[in-house]
């Protein structure tokens, strides 16, 4: 779940962070101007190998200490003896220089980053423990496994995207800010796997019976297909793209101000009772057309044996053996030499709740949308979000619930200028088991709405909360 960064994106000191999960949100933090130098988030989960948490965690492993084994193979993990369909992904995001400003009612965010995204969905659980315990694994063999709808997608691009937000109305206590973000995108390299349905039995640790398989292989990556070598002689960019976020933000404030201040150090944070968002998040796509190559097996059927003994030397002579053993013909499997794919499309809704004081309650649900097996899949998530801000520190504790069913603490702060965060605690104090790790973290500079030094007439500036004087604010509230 890191891969959503809870405690960058949904706090009121987000600044540039905010598009994260809704580009609307960029009028309502408690910044007119942030700029990120670096940031990184690094998340990887997956439901089926593990190693238990009272013998092995992240603390230890950046120790380098030595690794459990287990059983008589001694692997250095255990696996979850189960048989629901697996998965695994992997996502690494890199913010690199970023900025945004805000103008009144408008504002503008220009923000670079470089992303890496792995994921395999709805894995058959029996292939796992094929590969953990061996073909020969005797309780596997000889029985009629039939596997739908598995795919696995990766893709390495790079991103300049270009966001503004306006508060389109303004009424009484209400407001409603509505916001985009146009991506341009660089796909360095990209590929999927996905298999409509599988019909086969592995009778032995060198035959299997495939009786029908319906799937399809897309790659694209700086590699010589002939030879190996990288990278290749073709351009670093393989591919490009573009992508989309919309999001609306709904607020109810609670003081409502009416007064113009003519610097942009003014300009006054309103603070809130609620906010509800609501956005969408990476529409678009990849489209690899250089080094690319297709691959489809349209209800193909083998008898393989001596399966084990193949060697391979080259992603050409592979694809050209497997063309050859499901059709008999090297070049049938080819479709052609441009691939797609999709980015991680997911609908989000995000609600804040301003408690008392410098404590807010927030909440955060991301539910994937997928066009086709060609597209990258984002999880499933769902969040309780209990937050102390401030000025200088913030502290977030997300309570969250990963795919619906794996239930998981976070801790995240920020101390001025760095934040850093986890929305997995548990995997490094050793109180979960270690079957992945997230952790992300930020280093930026913001200046604050209302921070303007104090002019003579112009006292409208020394609250840096409201952009009122504490005078003017206390008769206000009388008033009021």
């Amino acid at each position: 779940m890191a891969q959503e960064m809870l405690g960058l994106s949904q706090s009121n000191y987000s600044g540039v962070h905010s598009i994260l999960s809704n580009p609307a949100m960029l009028t309502n933090t408690r910044s007119y101007f942030d700029v990120n130098f670096i940031g990184l988030d690094f998340f990887a989960q997956n439901n089926f190998i593990y190693i238990p948490g009272n013998d092995y965690n992240v603390w230890k492993a950046m120790r380098q200490e030595e690794l459990p084994t287990y059983g008589d193979d001694n692997h250095n993990f255990l696996y979850y003896k189960n048989q629901r369909n697996k998965f695994a992904i992997t996502n690494l995001r890199i913010l690199g220089p970023s900025a945004m400003i805000q103008l009144g009612d408008h504002a503008f965010a220009l923000s670079t980053t470089v992303r890496v995204y792995v994921s395999g969905n709805a894995i058959p659980w029996e292939v796992p423990v094929l590969g953990a315990e061996g073909m020969d694994y005797k309780p596997l063999l000889n029985i009629n496994f039939e596997d739908d709808d598995v795919d696995f997608t990766t893709a390495e691009w790079a991103e300049t995207s270009l966001s503004y937000a306006y508060n389109i109305h303004k009424r009484m206590d209400n407001k409603i800010t509505i916001g985009i973000t146009l991506k341009k995108l660089w796909g360095i390299s990209g590929g999927y796997a996905f298999v409509n349905n599988i019909d086969y039995i592995l009778l032995n640790d060198s035959t299997i019976n495939i009786k029908n398989l319906n799937g399809e292989i897309g790659f694209s990556a700086p590699v010589d297909y002939n030879t190996s070598e990288i990278p290749d002689d073709g351009p670093i960019v393989k591919g490009s793209g573009l992508g989309i976020d919309i999001g609306a933000v709904f607020i109810k404030q609670k003081y409502v101000g009416t007064k113009k201040l003519k610097r942009l150090c003014g300009q006054r944070y309103e603070d809130y009772i609620y906010r509800v968002g609501i956005s969408i998040l990476d529409i678009g796509r990849l489209k690899y057309k250089y080094n690319a190559q297709r691959h489809s097996y349209d209800d193909v059927s083998v008898f393989w044996q001596d399966f084990d003994t193949i060697n391979y030397n080259s992603i050409n002579q592979s694809v050209a053996e497997l063309s050859e053993l499901f059709y008999g013909d090297p070049t049938a499997s080819y479709r052609g030499d441009v691939i797609k794919i999709g980015l991680p499309t997911a609908i989000s809704i995000q609600g804040d709740y301003h408690f008392k004081d410098n404590f807010y309650f927030g909440a955060f649900w991301i539910q994937p949308i997928r066009f086709n097996m060609r597209t990258m899949r984002r999880p499933a998530q769902l969040a309780f979000i209990p937050r102390y801000e401030s000025k200088y520190i913030d502290v977030n504790l997300p309570i969250s619930l990963y795919e619906y069913r794996y239930p998981r603490i976070g801790l995240s702060a920020r101390f001025y200028f760095l934040t850093i965060g986890t929305e997995r605690l548990g995997t490094w104090i050793g109180l979960a088991d270690l079957n992945g790790l997230d952790f992300y973290f930020s280093l930026k500079f913001s200046i604050g709405k209302g921070s303007c030094k104090k002019k003579i007439g112009d006292g409208a500036c020394s609250n840096s909360e409201f952009g009122y004087s504490d005078k003017e604010l206390e008769m206000f509230r009388k008033r009021k």
